[in-house]
């Protein structure tokens, strides 16, 4: 079985990257190699902090996934959103 902070981690990830694919289909300008790197600076923050919660260590590792996966997203359009503003 994979650790659950490796999961989370790439799924966290995963997720920021979705957001910023969502940005860029969205948008008229051209896709940022630089807004990636930031959402994955920023994944990787969220991702630590998530595996160091108590709410992953009872999920399997589809459960894991999708956490991971929403909090990636979430935590990089929060993000965005506060600096477009």
């Amino acid at each position: 079985m994979v650790e659950a902070l490796v999961i989370v981690a790439g799924a966290t990830i995963l997720g920021a990257g979705l957001n910023t694919l969502r940005g860029y289909l969205h948008s008229k300008e051209p896709y940022s190699a630089k807004k990636l790197a930031g959402s994955v600076i920023i994944a990787t923050f969220a991702a630590l902090a998530l595996s160091q919660g108590i709410i992953i260590d009872g999920l399997s590792e589809a459960g894991v996934i999708l956490v991971g996966l929403t909090v990636g997203f979430t935590a990089d359009y929060a993000i965005a959103k506060s600096k477009s503003k």
